[in-house]
């Protein structure tokens, strides 16, 4: 014996929608917040929730049957939150381990340094800043200034004279 086809009743599209906009109302507040305890931002919780709601609407013709859809709900906004927390932690820990170390900056000389260093002649200048500031070996300050490494010595070794003066110095024969 045949049995009898299972009658559904077609549900009007209007129906459907307010159905639908009672659950989002009564349910977003509740879920967005849960989302937000996990993701821990509140904006992309709200979007993260809004996200599961639209996967809802896509399905509500089988969830809105469900014994429990605000449960179906909750597990695909959890789940979308937990790939999201995951993805900002995995993030972090690639931006981490791809970061540049930090290059360790020498500290900024006294003020009256700095007032010494601005009266020597702009090649010695030059020479003092790229040397002791900015921790360059001599070759590389040639290279920088378009002169010879002696030259640059040269340079180095009145400077150094100089400000020994105008900071009431004694000039030490070594170099740094």
């Amino acid at each position: 014996m045949d049995e009898p086809a299972t009658v559904t009743r077609a549900v009007p599209r209007a129906e459907v929608d307010l159905e639908f906009d009672a659950f989002f109302q009564r349910e977003f507040p509740r879920v967005a917040r849960a989302v937000h305890h996990v993701v821990g931002d509140r904006a992309r919780a709200e979007e993260l929730t809004q996200d599961a709601f639209v996967e809802l609407l896509r399905h509500w013709a089988k969830v809105s049957r469900y014994e429990r859809p605000d449960l179906w709900l909750r597990r695909v906004a959890i789940r979308k939150a937990q790939r999201e927390r995951h993805r900002g932690w995995r993030r972090t820990v690639l931006e981490t381990s791809t970061r540049q170390p930090l290059v360790h900056e020498p500290p900024t000389p006294a003020p009256e340094v700095l007032r010494a260093v601005r009266t020597l002649a702009p090649k010695q200048r030059a020479v003092v800043v790229l040397f002791y500031f900015d921790d360059r070996p001599m070759a590389e300050i040639a290279e920088i200034l378009d002169c010879s490494e002696s030259a640059g010595w040269s340079q180095l070794h009145s400077a150094r004279r100089r400000l020994a003066t105008i900071l009431h110095e004694e000039v030490r024969d070594e170099l740094r």
